[in-house]
């Protein structure tokens, strides 16, 4: 990669551990420059990271600012006392509140998380992806078989009734507002996920709306999309999302989740801990429910 601020902008993204102390960024670049071999000496490092450090603070801060927008974890994040000291995102400094000094501890676990995601089977990842659809909402999420499944690992429907003035008598409009989720699950560690896995899940929700199938007989008995029927195309990874394919994502509407958010999601809700921490067979079982 080409030397200067935007190399190590992505690099420290990529790289920073999510409890790492403060350290000035000055200093973090003259490590990097001497790491990377762009320069021979120590004094040499120092002069190039006082011309980079400018640029580089903007385009961290315009790198965390898309990630925010997106929902997408950050790895580092400024000290309160200064942007220009860097640290990790879930260091907790002595002015936190105790409510996000708690979020923070939480958040920590997302390493551990990322871990046992790269453990588990492609086929548990599917029954993974279902249980979190159940945990927004869905009663009774469906995953499908594991080959001929049209493109489509997972769908449930949720209901929103409950969400708009639950003190009502009964019911009326609200009864009738439900939205479909329907997703698709890849279990990739290596390697990234690219724009032609988007457009196979699009094509499939599309083909499934119309009720056509390459099969003989309906493989989904309970997925009856009608015409005006809402839907939430959910794209969910354990690896990362490549830039091409966040893009497409964003322009076409469907709803992305790569390793990382993921792993933040799980460990926010705290699940498959046992006395603090994560515990992989409670973990599995809780896939497997």
């Amino acid at each position: 990669m080409r030397p200067g601020p935007s190399t190590i902008c992505t690099k420290l993204l990529n790289t920073v551990s999510l409890n790492a102390e403060p350290c000035s960024l000055i200093e973090i670049i003259t490590d990097m420059v001497l790491a990377e071999g762009w320069c021979s000496s120590r004094s040499e490092a120092r002069e190039k990271a006082e011309r980079w450090e400018k640029r580089t603070l903007s385009s961290l801060q315009q790198e965390i600012s898309v990630l925010q927008e997106m929902g997408r974890p950050s790895r580092l994040a400024f000290n309160s006392s200064s942007e220009y000291m860097i640290q990790g995102a879930c260091f907790i400094e002595p002015i936190d509140s105790d409510d996000l000094k708690d979020k923070k501890r939480r958040r920590s676990r997302a390493t551990d998380y990322s871990a046992i995601l790269g453990e588990i089977t492609p086929r548990q990842f599917e029954f993974l992806c279902g249980q979190l659809i159940k945990m927004f909402g869905v009663e009774n999420p469906v995953v499908t078989r594991s080959s001929s499944d049209e493109g489509i690992d997972f769908y449930g429907k949720l209901s929103l009734d409950s969400m708009f003035f639950p003190n009502d008598l009964n019911p009326t409009i609200q009864r009738q507002l439900s939205i479909w989720m329907i997703g698709q699950a890849k279990h990739y560690q290596a390697s990234q996920s690219g724009t032609p896995e988007i457009r196979e899940l699009v094509g499939a929700i599309t083909l499934a709306r119309a009720g056509v199938f390459g099969s003989l007989e309906p493989p989904f008995q309970d997925l009856q999309i009608r015409v005006a029927d809402p839907v939430f195309a959910l794209f969910i990874t354990t690896g990362p999302i490549s830039s091409y394919a966040w893009r497409l994502l964003t322009k076409s509407g469907v709803i992305g989740m790569d390793g990382e958010m993921l792993s933040a999601f799980l460990s926010d809700r705290g699940v498959g801990l046992e006395e603090g921490s994560l515990n992989r067979d409670r973990f599995v079982r809780w896939i497997e429910e």
